[in-house]
């Protein structure tokens, strides 16, 4: 599937690692829109790379994204995250419409004050782009279609070695805005906690939540939350791989899956044994920005409705404000006479 679009002008600021391996391959991938992409990064050598790449228009480069033309439709904003409420804002004040990147936000209140900035003016969506991966979709309509009756427990492990090819070193910034900096909570677990609130449609509150970090981002995280009667797991790590899978029991049945596999997961009913079940649609990261592009555009036109409205990931965020909160941090044993 390409991304075939007539009279739509659509804005890629900024050129990281994000806009390289998800966005640039679905926008390079019709010539029509190729060249009618802008590339807006205050970098001229990030943008001559990604140009030289993918064959955008050499004359439609911009260090701004204030610079914009007015023939603007959509714009992508894949900036490091602490930009993303400086960055976004002014276009919705301009009506253009915005894809941001994951996370929408750094807090949730900075998430909702650009979703009431954008009411009545323009459409914001986010690529939470796991809700657009079949197997995760899958599983929402498992859970609606009452295939494991009522959810009692959500167990999720998630964790490999950091290896992200940041260009800006964003991860590890100081100083931090507000209060403690934020690391592998924020970047894997707003996926976990979007899909969890996505699944159970509700916010999850707390119960104990163990982080290291000792003054900087966070790379393990081990927490519990609940959200009425139903108990939730999870553990999180930058340090090394962990079983990167989920499991959701129910009192009817339990799905299982891994977090990194979109086409299929398993599921077991009743007294009957684990059943493979396969996920229809695309994968890969350029076939979801494809998606995501697509879904928003044919919005903009009245043809469609958005999949991942900006509104609808608020609660995730609410959740990971709601851990950081809560966190203590667990000191090594030969570090607690230092503490005394």
């Amino acid at each position: 599937m390409r991304l075939q679009m007539s009279n739509v002008q659509i804005a890629m600021i900024g050129c990281g690692a994000i806009a390289d391996q998800y966005y640039f391959p679905a926008l390079a991938a019709d010539k029509a829109l190729r060249a009618a992409t802008w590339i807006v990064d205050p970098s001229p050598e990030s943008r001559s790379r990604a140009i030289r790449k993918f064959g955008f228009a050499e004359a439609q480069q911009l260090s701004s994204s204030a610079d914009l033309p007015d023939s603007i439709s959509l714009a992508i904003n894949a900036t490091p995250s602490h930009l993303h409420v400086t960055t976004t804002m002014p276009l919705i004040a301009r009506g253009i419409n915005v894809i941001v990147e994951k996370p929408f936000a750094e807090f949730s209140d900075q998430a909702l004050s650009m979703v009431d900035a954008a009411t009545g003016k323009c459409l914001l969506s986010v690529n939470q782009y796991r809700r657009l991966a079949p197997s995760y979709a899958k599983v929402r309509a498992l859970i609606e279609n009452d295939e494991i009756g009522e959810i009692r427990r959500i167990s999720w492990s998630e964790g490999h070695k950091f290896d992200w090819p940041t260009q800006s070193g964003f991860y590890f910034r100081r100083p931090w805005g507000t209060g403690r900096p934020r690391g592998a909570l924020l970047d894997i677990g707003v996926h976990v906690l979007d899909q969890i609130c996505w699944w159970i449609e509700d916010t999850p509150t707390p119960l104990s939540v163990v982080m290291d970090g000792y003054g900087g981002p966070e790379a393990f995280v081990l927490a519990k939350m609940a959200s009425g009667n139903i108990e939730i797991d999870l553990g999180i790590s930058f340090h090394g791989k962990l079983a990167n899978s989920f499991v959701i029991e129910g009192s009817k049945g339990t799905i299982k899956g891994s977090t990194h596999d979109y086409a299929r997961m398993e599921l077991k009913t009743g007294k009957g044994g684990w059943r493979s079940i396969p996920a229809v649609g695309a994968t890969g990261w350029p076939a979801m920005a494809t998606r995501l592009v697509t879904n928003v555009t044919e919005t903009i036109a009245g043809r469609d409705k958005l999949l991942v409205a900006a509104a609808d990931v608020i609660p995730s965020l609410v959740a990971i404000d709601s851990l950081y909160a809560a966190a203590t941090e667990l000191w090594p044993d030969s570090y607690k006479e230092w503490m005394a």
